[in-house]
C-alpha cells in the first residue's frame, strides 16, 4: 500500500481518540530509533502516542478489552532490502516476507491480538541506512528526510 493511500483510505476515516501511534526501537543504534523519534515528534499532536519504553504490553492489553473500533498504527525501522528512507506500509501477512523485529514481544502478536480485538493494525517500515553502530543517536540524513515527510502528513 503506498503511503498516500493509507493517510486516504484509512487515516482518515478514525477520529484522533480512536487512533494509536506506537513507536519501536532503539535510540541509540541509528536509524534503529526512527520509531521513538516519530513519537517524540508527534506525542503533542495525538494522545494515543507511545514507545515501547511505556509498557505497550499493557496497552496493548487494554485495547484488546475494549470493544471500541481503532486503528493501531506501529512505526519501525525494517530492513525490507530497499533504497535507504523508503516507506512501506505492511499489514500482518506481509511482515514476515521483509525482515526481523527484535522487541520483548514479537510485532506480529500484538497485531493479532489487536486484529482479533477488532482493531485495524499497520506497521509504517522506513528502510534504515545505518543500524550498526551502537551508541549514536542521530538518525540519517536519509531517514530522517523521510521521517519527516510522514509527520507532515499526520499533523
Amino acid at each position: 500500500m503506498k503511503f498516500e493511500d493509507f493517510i486516504k483510505d484509512i487515516f482518515q476515516k478514525y477520529k484522533e481518540e480512536e487512533i494509536y501511534f506506537i513507536g519501536l526501537g532503539n535510540p541509540y543504534r541509528s536509524d534503529d530509533g526512527v520509531g521513538i523519534e516519530f513519537i517524540s515528534k508527534i506525542k503533542n499532536y495525538f494522545q494515543n502516542a507511545f514507545t515501547e519504553f511505556d509498557n505497550i504490553t499493557e496497552i496493548v492489553l487494554n485495547l484488546c478489552n475494549n470493544n471500541e473500533k481503532g486503528l493501531v498504527v506501529f512505526v519501525d525501522s525494517s530492513d525490507f532490502q530497499a533504497e535507504a528512507g523508503e516507506v512501506k506500509i505492511a499489514v500482518y501477512d506481509e511482515i514476515e516476507d521483509f525482515g526481523k523485529h527484535f522487541h520483548k514481544i514479537p510485532l506480529k502478536l500484538y497485531m493479532k491480538l489487536l486484529q482479533k480485538a477488532g482493531k485495524q493494525t499497520f506497521l509504517i517500515a522506513i528502510q534504515p541506512e545505518s543500524i550498526k553502530e551502537i551508541n549514536e543517536p542521530e538518525l540519517s540524513s536519509t531517514v530522517k528526510a523521510s521521517l519527516n515527510f510522514i509527520i507532515k502528513q499526520f499533523i
